[in-house]
């Protein structure tokens, strides 16, 4: 259980403990496969991956804190961008907090971010390289309200060790910016119910975006609502709308996305068996030329949403997922799905993550892009290691076969993590 770490990982620096000085980090191997990757026939690949991460947090007194956070990343074979990162600075930042009825966290430097269930803004935990912003962030929080200001701008990433710059203040520097506020405020809480709403806006700026008609600088704002709870400890609900506007080389935003997410847990006794069923509705263009674009932007969303294999990402598409997660023991568990996946308009292309078509309209009518059978195993030996196996089984339908290479896509991913 690693419990000999202890005396070197928490060193406390006076007799209340209010200051100290701590360590720790993780190490993930990863064995994966592709078979057919990306539908070509015979591209068969094999490849171990590796992610390393050694944090320090220093805290002094109750308000003030450092952290500091190294992250290396490797894959065998040929280097490829978000898997390969010799050596980098993932995160530094210092923070202050106040605590009371009222709270007040101020926090500057790189750091991670996710907001909400992560519709745009997540950890990319799927490749190897995980994300951070190069920002600025403010906290607040008052019984069942929180609030979250921010500007910042994704941390660049490079191969080589030492090489992703700050980049916060150079005006000229390519990075996609982000900015907003976030709140999420309880609405009621009781034994049978939980509900909490989040209601937020987030600003996104980059240099260059593409999508089906049109390529250029994009400025683009969304407003979204989030609904999610529980019913009677037994069913799970989250609802999300995302309306997005902005231009993008003179051409009017309007686009949108609809997700909703239900669990059941049919019964509280041996595997406990939970239902789920989840929709997803990412808007896509609806007519080349005519100076708008309904294309959506999931903007920072995790490129493994739908799978290790991401193969694609929540823009121009309508998917349906009906899933059933199993417990055989408090150690092991088991994930099945089946998806469903359509364009949701017939004027835009595909895209893979984070946002890049990769099969054009060319006048295609097909709708059904194909069908995915997926499997996570999870199994848990204590709070410091777990490992998983993750598959999938991509069914090319209609839209892949008329647009280009259609074989059906394996892939198998097996995966241990260590933390301490």
């Amino acid at each position: 259980d690693l419990v000999w770490l202890n005396a070197i990982k928490y060193i406390a620096f006076n007799k209340t403990r209010s200051s100290y000085f701590s360590i720790g980090g993780s190490f993930r191997p990863r064995f994966e496969h592709f078979t057919n990757n990306r539908w070509i026939a015979d591209n068969d690949q094999n490849y171990y991956t590796q992610r390393l991460a050694l944090h320090a947090d220093v805290q002094v007194g109750k308000n003030i804190r450092f952290f500091g956070e190294l992250q290396h990343g490797y894959k065998s074979g040929d280097k490829e961008f978000l898997q390969t990162d010799e050596l980098d600075v993932h995160q530094a930042f210092i923070e202050f907090k106040t605590y009371g009825s009222n709270q007040f966290t101020a926090r500057f430097g790189r750091q991670e971010m996710k907001l909400g269930i992560g519709r745009l803004v997540d950890l990319r935990i799927g490749p190897n390289v995980r994300r951070a912003f190069d920002m600025g962030s403010i906290t607040f929080g008052k019984e069942k309200l929180t609030i979250d200001a921010f500007y910042g701008k994704e941390a660049e990433i490079n191969f080589g060790a030492f090489d992703n710059s700050f980049t916060l203040f150079e005006e000229g520097a390519a990075n996609s910016r982000l900015w907003g506020i976030h709140n999420q405020f309880q609405v009621r809480k009781s034994s049978a119910v939980n509900h909490t709403l989040e209601l937020y806006y987030l600003g996104f700026q980059s240099d260059f975006s593409a999508y089906s008609d049109v390529a250029g600088e994009e400025i683009r704002h969304s407003i979204g609502l989030r609904s999610f709870g529980s019913i009677n400890q037994k069913f799970q609900y989250n609802t999300e709308f995302i309306y997005q506007f902005g231009d993008l080389a003179d051409n009017n935003i309007s686009a949108f996305n609809f997700e909703t997410n239900w669990k059941y847990i049919i019964s509280f006794e041996k595997w406990r068996p939970t239902a789920g069923l989840k929709l997803d509705w990412s808007s896509g263009d609806s007519e080349a030329g005519d100076g708008n674009l309904n294309s959506f932007n999931p903007m920072f969303v995790n490129p493994a949403t739908y799978s290790l294999a991401a193969v694609n990402t929540p823009v121009n598409l309508l998917s349906f997922h009906p899933s059933l997660l199993l417990f055989p023991s408090k150690k092991w568990l088991i994930n099945l799905e089946y998806a469903f996946f359509y364009r949701a308009n017939k004027s835009d292309g595909f895209y893979s993550p984070p946002r890049i078509q990769t099969r054009m309209v060319n006048g295609l009518s097909e709708r059904h892009i194909g069908d995915v059978l997926g499997l996570f195993l999870q199994y848990t030996h204590s709070r410091h290691l777990s490992f998983d196996i993750r598959s999938s089984y991509f069914i090319p339908a209609d839209y892949i076969e008329a647009s280009g290479a259609s074989k059906p896509i394996f892939q198998f991913a097996s995966t241990g993590t260590l933390m301490f």
